[in-house]
């Protein structure tokens, strides 16, 4: 079973309100939460190897994306 779905006909409208209900129980937010200590509150010392520093704020990136895509940003 293919669990994808082709999002690229669906607009934007669809897609945000469909992160806005995603995230909108409580489960959602503590999903959302773990995410945020895991990348939003995350800090590297100054010895982080430019790799890591670039992945981590890759992952700010979409965490930040997904707030806003869920309007909670």
């Amino acid at each position: 079973m293919n669990s994808c779905i082709d999002t690229s006909q669906m607009e934007e409208k669809e897609i945000r309100q469909t992160f806005a209900k995603c995230f909108s129980n409580r489960e959602g937010r503590i999903v959302l939460s773990f995410l945020q200590r895991i990348t939003l509150e995350r800090y590297l010392g100054p010895e982080c190897p430019n790799e890591q520093l670039r992945h981590l704020e890759g992952q700010r990136h979409i965490v930040c994306y997904i707030k806003s895509l869920a309007g909670l940003s």
